[in-house]
């Protein structure tokens, strides 16, 4: 049976601000975690997530700013009064212990007496499925098992919170993928809050209640899992997430309820207006999922001359139940069509090949620019269009 925490693990930074130096690795960031969730901080090194990971856990001390757990304001306190607890990146157990001992470490520094503890380790380890390895040491062990392990030492103490960093980094990609579904099931079964850091998009996926996607220190979106694939924020998020192509033009006018653009080497775009006020001559970006996108064999015929590109094809790259088809000279960036498998064999295309890909405008998915850097963006027909 699971214990069940004292307090809430809602988690809440205001205004935070992370300085080493002069260099700046969290940018006034502002965000609310609820308690029972499970959050993924997604995105590349040196974007400031784990920073802000050890900042909750109190290794690190904002500049400015509040980080709240439970409604308390924890900064200044020691990581031990904060009801979190950090499972290292490396795990760090201890080579000379047992199992057993290495997951009771914690309780032992704290006074409780040998029964009492080994009582409270042996009730985690059935948890976490390690009670047939107890008198193991962490040599004679696989990686999931000592992450297993990890994870039971960090849960053993209670916390309402409980922060992991890069904690599938160390696996292969089989015990990454059943890892996950262990994590999963433990954060629905402990009911506590989980924080993750990572920088592999189909993890934060996979596992997120609140996905957190950040970039140079600031947040470009926090959202549920499938509102950042499918409905990115910017044209940082849709890349980094993947699944995307972003294009981007200057506004000719409207039409109804779309907007037309000019694009790379004067390619037509068609994008939903929905409800947004823009002007002609002004920068707009979009994006269209790569599974949302036909493709014109050479000799096929000529779709719309709106909302298609007309490339080459630079890499064919079989996924099984897709075919991963790579556009060049469609844009400054590579366009990726995502072709269903039947499809492509049906009518197959090699690297060389000319092609048209092309969508409907109903799929096409609006973008603000990017929060970091002032707002600026990428400007893929910049360089044609002087």
């Amino acid at each position: 049976m699971v214990t069940t925490p004292h307090g809430s693990g809602e988690i809440e930074l205001r205004n935070v601000v992370k300085r080493f130096g002069g260099t700046l690795a969290v940018n006034d960031v502002s965000l609310t975690i609820p308690h029972g969730s499970y959050c993924c901080l997604l995105g590349p090194s040196g974007c400031g997530k784990t920073t802000i990971l050890r900042m909750i856990a109190g290794h690190e001390t904002p500049t400015s700013g509040e980080i709240r757990i439970g409604g308390q304001n924890v900064v200044g306190l020691p990581p031990v009064r904060r009801g979190t607890a950090l499972m290292f990146q490396s795990y760090a157990l201890f080579p000379h212990l047992t199992v057993r001992d290495n997951v009771a470490f914690n309780l032992k520094m704290r006074g409780l007496a040998k029964e009492e503890r080994y009582a409270k380790v042996d009730r985690m380890l059935e948890i976490v499925h390690m009670s047939a390895f107890a008198d193991r040491v962490p040599a004679q062990l696989s990686g999931g098992q000592q992450q297993r392990v990890a994870l039971a030492r960090a849960l053993i103490t209670n916390p309402r919170v409980l922060l992991l960093d890069e904690p599938l980094s160390a696996l292969d990609e089989f015990l990454r993928l059943r890892m996950r579904s262990e994590l999963k099931r433990l954060q629905s079964d402990l009911g506590i809050t989980f924080i993750h850091v990572t920088h592999t998009q189909p993890e934060a996926i996979a596992l997120a209640d609140l996905v957190v996607v950040m970039n140079q220190g600031i947040i470009e979106q926090a959202a549920s899992a499938r509102d950042v694939y499918a409905r990115p924020r910017s044209p940082y998020v849709a890349r980094f997430l993947g699944g995307q192509n972003v294009l981007c033009g200057r506004v000719l006018g409207t039409d109804g309820d779309f907007v037309l653009l000019e694009g790379y080497r004067g390619a037509r775009y068609r994008m939903p207006l929905q409800g947004r006020q823009v002007r002609p001559g002004e920068t707009a970006w979009c994006s269209i999922r790569r599974d949302q996108i036909g493709l014109h064999r050479a000799g096929a015929g000529e779709p719309a001359s709106e909302n298609a590109v007309r490339a080459t094809v630079e890499a064919v790259e079989y996924q099984g139940t897709f075919v991963k088809v790579t556009l060049a000279d469609a844009s400054e960036e590579e366009f990726i069509v995502h072709e269903p498998e039947a499809a492509f064999f049906a009518s197959p295309v090699s690297r060389g090949d000319h092609a048209i890909a092309y969508w409907s405008a109903e799929h096409v998915h609006p973008l603000e620019p990017d929060r970091a850097a002032g707002g600026a963006a990428r400007q893929p027909y910049a360089e044609a269009a002087e």
